[in-house]
């Protein structure tokens, strides 16, 4: 799936969560929140998480919006995150990926969905990262997951 407007579905594995600092930046509610996984290699930076390209597997959450609310939540959810779409660049960079659904809804739904995620594209934050390891236990895998024990998670934006 390549088409944008074929995309109604955002993977976030940080601040973005329900219940976290950033979960009221939305501007949209989602037709539905599910647990999902993908491969990559999760950072911990300090007060949120950065995603790489790696073969860990990432547990986080799948929002599915309305395909009509689309262009707004990835206007300002790019402008949350600090990404250009203009020139494809800034603190993250969002990309497509491939989320395996923890527990898809019903029998019809696909175990694998494309969706939109933010991926860390600053190489200074990159190589001050700590290495989120695999903990969490999902089915018979282990997945990494943010916050994990030793992350720091900010309650006020004052606190990043």
């Amino acid at each position: 799936m390549s088409a944008h407007s074929a995309i109604n579905s955002l993977f976030v594995y940080g601040t973005l969560k329900q219940g976290h600092l950033r979960s009221n930046m939305w501007p949209h509610a989602p037709r539905v929140i599910q647990q999902g996984m993908v491969r990559g290699c999760l950072l911990d930076l300090g007060a949120y998480p950065g995603l790489l390209p790696g073969d860990d597997w990432v547990l986080g959450e799948l929002w599915t919006l309305e395909a009509s609310h689309m262009a707004r939540t990835l206007e300002i959810l790019d402008e949350v995150e600090g990404y250009n779409a203009t020139n494809d660049q800034g603190l993250y960079v969002r990309r497509t990926i491939p989320v395996r659904l923890v527990e898809p809804l019903e029998e019809s739904q696909a175990a694998w969905i494309d969706a939109y995620t933010y991926v860390i594209s600053d190489p200074n934050l990159i190589s001050a990262a700590r290495r989120i390891h695999p903990a969490v236990v999902i089915g018979d895998t282990f997945a990494a997951s943010w916050p994990d024990r030793q992350s720091r998670v900010p309650k006020r934006f004052e606190d990043e």
